[in-house]
């Protein structure tokens, strides 16, 4: 059996809808066009269409190829995940990705021109798994074009048992985990295996910014429970004061709840980086890859939104909403002050830091979904 283009939709998990790809194959979009469309951003635009928290799984009776390729904007390796269990125990198998074609940005049209490389086959063999299941996870980090799934016999979709919880998750690049260099060890990744979720990913590097169609696009979106990482990318793009900020958060809020009204939900508040907590925005990069503030220059600045405000804001925000279902995590509880010398640009943690994030929210996340539900 073939399966090609619009068929091969079924065994991508973590999907809304897809355009055709350069070579034939299908490019998974996370957010549905009509939503993702009303952002006329190119970050987002590049962020919206990389496939974060997406997955290929298949389940076979025989020998098994999955061909694909990827786009990427730069000659870093990118890599995926290859997931199977083996003598009762999970097997990851990492694989860096061949032949990649390019990604060119054009700024002024806000699109992508791209230019294909080489399709690359995965191999997979039921001999190597118990049960003939397979989950790769795709590259965080770049674009992915499916191009084909090849097998002699029937090939079925495979995204995990019914029985496990759905985990609706909006972040920032934190959430999104770009110094993580294999999707595997991204936090929400780790969270999902020691927890065993199945994830809706909204993690949007550069673009948490409580834009209306993302909560849309969570409020669609079926989910047993839903965590909102807000604050660090209002501060570092300067984008809100406090008066737009306030209702934009009640706002993002209340579209969620028309979809879900009874969806336990956590909101995260940011982790802890120095040069934001009492500091206002904006931040770039310079040269040396690090970032610092940048600030505004004006004498007055009420309003002017700085990490330790907008916890205090969130805080509020949820004492008048008093939605037993509504929980919060102080992000700093994730990262604190005495980790941030794992922010090695100032504003990203590296691996460490990821690892550290994952550890305490995986050990979070238990006792809170428990209070929201003595709470209801």
């Amino acid at each position: 059996m073939r399966y090609t283009g619009n068929e091969t939709i079924g065994f991508l998990d973590n999907v809304a809808d897809s355009v055709p790809g350069p070579l034939g194959g299908v490019m998974p979009h996370r957010i549905a066009e009509r939503l993702r469309t009303q952002i006329p951003d190119p970050w987002f635009v590049w962020n919206e269409f990389c496939p974060v928290g997406t997955h290929v799984g298949v389940s076979i009776t025989a020998p098994c190829t999955v061909y694909l390729t990827g786009y990427t904007l730069d000659d870093a390796p990118q890599w995926m995940s290859l997931n199977s269990v083996v003598d009762g125990r999970q097997i990851r198998r990492d694989i860096v990705m061949q032949d990649l074609g390019r990604a060119v940005p054009d700024l002024v049209s806000r699109t992508l021109e791209l230019r294909p490389g080489k399709p690359m086959r995965i191999d997979l063999d039921p001999a190597q798994s118990d049960d003939g299941n397979f989950t790769l996870a795709l590259s965080h980090t770049c674009l992915a074009e499916i191009i084909g799934i090849d097998s002699d016999e029937d090939v079925l979709p495979w995204h995990g048992t019914e029985s496990r919880r759905r985990w609706t998750h909006y972040g920032s690049s934190i959430s999104h985990s770009g110094q993580s260099v294999n999707p595997a060890d991204r936090w929400m990744s780790q969270v999902a295996r020691e927890l065993d979720l199945r994830t809706r990913d909204f993690s949007l590097s550069g673009n948490a910014q409580l834009d209306q169609c993302l909560a849309r696009a969570i409020a669609n979106e079926p989910a047993d429970f839903i965590s909102c990482a807000v604050g660090i990318n209002l501060v570092n793009a300067d984008s809100m004061r406090e008066r737009a900020f306030v209702p934009a958060l009640h706002g993002f809020l209340d579209t969620i709840r028309e979809g879900q009204p009874d969806t336990p939900l956590i909101m995260i508040t940011a982790c802890s980086c120095p040069m934001q907590e009492n500091t206002p925005g904006p931040v770039i990069c310079g040269a040396d890859g690090v970032f610092n503030v940048v600030g505004r220059h004006v004498d007055y600045d009420e309003g002017a939104l700085t990490l330790s405000r907008t916890r205090v804001l969130i805080e509020e925000a949820l004492a008048k909403r008093a939605d037993p279902k509504i929980g919060l995590i102080d992000g700093r509880s994730l990262l604190g002050e005495e980790d941030t010398g794992y922010l090695d640009d100032n504003l990203h943690p590296n691996q460490q830091g990821i690892d550290l994030i994952a550890r305490r929210f995986a050990f979070a996340l238990p006792e809170a979904l428990a209070k929201l539900e003595r709470q209801g």
